[in-house]
């Protein structure tokens, strides 16, 4: 069970209730969508990252049930910002449901008693299911029994839809070691007496004393106290579970007894992704979460993880994900790589080699056959921008080397949700080619067309990979709610299916971890700005930055966007030896939740030969009395070369990973030890800046991780980076041509307020 917060910062709310009394709430009117913006930027932080993590994979319109709706708030804020959605609050107390039914009443709002482990609706009658931090009820409650959990999965998903989605925000078993060292402050307070002035050291004791679960049905909680090597600090060996256990529940004292009856961790997130891959579940994601203000104001220096060597461990995270699409009978639920090998002479890829004329410096290029094309429909509807996208298309690539861990630990099927996509041949015209991809590949007659949007152009990954992208916004007629599917152009057994999806909330589920595909985000910040919309409020880590005095010389101006035109490189050759890039064909298997193989399908990829199929990337930010500036840097690369004749890029620094970085926690320190040592400046704090992303599954597993880094701008003047006032950013979108830079440059702009 969670707890409102203090006043001091947001909390995750108790299930599906926001903890905010009625009052008049449910007599409030909200019109257009700028009303819906300004009702979603009222809401409280972690009520927004609720909303932010679990809508954007329902569908636009359908019928939803909110598990466990305790007070009838949470489903209350879901159905005032999505009118298109029938919204059902379930919840086993009666009371409960009758309060929900007088406070808060719209029309696409309803409420139900019912068990959530057992089956409330009929079979296949559902579009969605949430259960947001209600699960380890049903296991706390059924005497710590998993199985209870599972079984109401199974009626959860008889009650789905074939392309329904559930939804479980919950917690999580940490990964790691069994057994862990907790370092806790004994000094912070009392040593007995009421809990409220335990010190923490002091209230580990009385919660191992207490609390039972599946690890001590029977008795106390097994530890051992040890001197800690940390002044003011009490060590505990314990296992790593009860430790999770402990730091999650440590400040919510007010409510100490009642946290004692739950056990909030129950499975592992591989447990999750088996159980609901069994139940014919495709994993759209899996991901552990780590709230950054839980992490700021109650993680960080008030206790300490280590491995039993004594080596530091990340905090356990503070919430999981898991959004599973039901798939029809026999479907496929994720595609993974069973084996391959190195090309040296590949098929379907080309290969180039660019000499630099200065240096002699040779790079190395794969390209796809033709041209890339990515289309993103939208339409108007009582206010509210909606796009279309791809869900569930097979990107098998996104998969491949999964020796490699992300380090947010994310997870994914395979299937994913992009722009219409397609490659075209240079020759055919542009808006013809547009009409015929949006006629094969989503439907759509030339009548349904209202605008092709200009074509937009950027580079997905012009280190190693010679594409630029031609993108367009499309305004388009709304399909029908039975429009037929379109054509299995694909060598798997479907090719997902094109759904609406609210523009605002694509960014907000990008900005958590929610979505990956760079390219859709890129479209859908384009197409906001050009309909003048605001982009709602920010989801991820907030930016403090302090106010600094520029050195002598300091300079910054639009110029820095666009790089002095040169042509650094010599013609290509076709014929070179790959020592930095390694091209795989690997085998790409299909299956289905039973584990049987549906299709097995050779794919070519690029990765680094010798370093990860991970990136960090870093945004070099500042304040001054004159505003924010971010930093840029001018790169040489053949990819642009090859398209515009120059090979001069505006980027964000950006870096290739070691395979030993496994951890979202060690890139912190790693983008200030980057900076200081290629840009001569020192980083003061980094953010995490909104979630990971892909910028060209068809090609590489290149999963990205973008960084605000507030840099000291006293050797600034010296530094080869080029700044720009964020103003000049955001009024120039047209002149950044890095998919690197666009997906930062969007996300400052946007956590910034501008």
């Amino acid at each position: 069970m969670e707890v409102p917060a203090p006043a001091a910062g947001p909390e995750l709310e108790t299930g599906g209730d926001g903890g905010a009394g009625a009052g008049g709430y449910g007599k409030q009117h909200r019109g257009g969508a700028a009303a819906y913006e300004a009702y979603f930027a009222g809401m409280d932080a972690s009520v927004q990252q609720k909303i932010a993590l679990t809508t954007a994979h329902f569908p636009a319109r359908g019928r939803i049930a909110d598990m466990g709706s305790g007070s009838g708030r949470g489903t209350y804020d879901l159905a005032c910002l999505y009118g298109g959605l029938e919204l059902v609050g379930v919840d086993i107390n009666p009371v409960s449901v009758r309060m929900s039914e007088a406070h808060y009443r719209r029309p696409n709002l309803s409420y139900a008693v019912g068990d959530i482990a057992d089956q409330v609706f009929p079979d296949e009658s559902l579009d969605g299911i949430l259960d947001s931090s209600v699960l380890h009820h049903v296991s706390s409650f059924n005497g710590f029994d998993v199985g209870r959990v599972l079984a109401a999965l199974d009626n959860q998903v008889a009650q789905l839809k074939t392309g329904g989605v559930i939804i479980v925000r919950d917690f999580v078993v940490p990964e790691g070691p069994e057994e862990v060292f907790l370092d806790l402050p004994s000094g912070d307070g009392m040593q007995e007496g009421d809990v409220a002035g335990l010190s923490t050291a002091a209230l580990f004791e009385r919660f191992a004393r207490d609390w039972r679960s599946s690890l001590n049905r029977g008795g106390p909680l097994p530890h051992e106290r040890l001197e800690s090597p940390r002044e003011g600090f009490a060590r505990y060996r314990v296992a790593s579970r009860a430790a999770a256990e402990f730091v999650l529940r440590k400040d919510y004292r007010a409510d100490w007894d009642t946290e004692l009856l739950e056990e909030y961790t129950y499975l592992s997130q591989a447990e999750f992704e088996a159980a609901f891959r069994a139940r014919g579940l495709r994993v759209v994601v899996s991901a552990p979460i780590w709230n950054p203000w839980i992490v700021a104001n109650r993680f960080e220096g008030r206790f300490h993880l280590s491995d039993l060597d004594g080596r530091p461990l990340p905090p356990p995270p503070t919430n999981y994900l898991i959004v599973g699409e039901k798939v029809r009978p026999g479907g496929g639920v994720e595609l993974v790589e069973t084996g391959g090998s190195d090309r040296s002479a590949p098929g379907f890829l080309g290969l180039t080699w660019h000499r630099e004329t200065r240096t002699g410096h040779v790079m190395e290029l794969v390209e796809r056959p033709n041209l890339t094309v990515d289309l993103v429909p939208w339409f108007e509807e009582n206010g509210q921008l909606f796009v279309y996208a791809k869900k569930g298309f097979p990107r098998p690539i996104a998969n491949a080397r999964a020796e490699q861990p992300r380090p947010s630990r994310s997870s994914i099927s395979g299937y994913i949700t992009e722009p219409l996509s397609a490659i075209v041949v240079p020759d055919e015209a542009p808006d013809a080619a547009a009409l015929r991809i949006l006629a094969e590949r989503a439907g759509f007659a030339p009548g349904d067309v209202v605008r092709l949007g200009e074509p937009f152009h950027y580079f997905t990954s012009p280190g190693g990979v010679n594409e630029r992208v031609a993108a367009r916004l499309v305004q388009v007629r709304p399909r029908p709610a039975d429009a037929p599917p379109f054509s299995n152009y694909t060598s798997f057994c479907e090719a997902g299916t094109v759904r609406e999806l609210d523009a605002a909330q694509v960014l907000r589920a990008c900005h958590v971890g929610g979505m990956f595909d760079a390219r859709l985000e890129i479209s859908v910040y384009r197409l906001l700005r050009e309909r003048g919309r605001g982009l709602g409020p920010w989801i991820g880590a907030a930016l403090d930055l302090e106010v600094q005095t520029p050195p002598p010389g300091f300079a910054a101006g639009a110029a820095a966007l666009v790089p002095e035109r040169r042509a650094a490189f010599d013609a290509p050759s076709t014929d070179g030896t790959l020592r930095f890039l390694a091209v795989r064909e690997g085998i790409f298997a299909e299956r289905d939740g039973a584990g049987n193989v549906l299709a097995t399908v050779p794919f070519e990829y690029v990765v680094p030969r010798r370093l990860s199929v991970n990136t960090l990337v870093a945004l070099p930010v500042a304040r001054t009395a004159d505003g924010v500036f971010v930093g840029v840097e001018h790169r040489d690369l053949p990819a642009v070369q090859h398209f515009t004749g120059s090979s001069a890029l505006a980027a964000p620094p950006a870096w290739r990973l070691p395979p030993t970085v496994a951890h979202r926690w060690e890139l912190g320190p790693l983008v200030a030890e980057a900076v200081a040592r290629e840009f001569g400046l020192r980083v003061r704090r980094s953010w995490e800046l909104g979630g990971p992303y892909l910028a060209t599954p068809g090609v590489t597993p290149e999963t990205l991780y973008p960084f605000a880094a507030e840099v000291d701008l006293a050797a600034a003047a010296e530094s080869p980076l080029r700044f720009v006032h964020v103003d000049d950013l955001a009024a120039n979108p047209g002149a950044i041509e890095s998919a690197n830079l666009l997906i930062a440059a969007n996300r400052l702009i946007h956590a910034l307020g501008r």
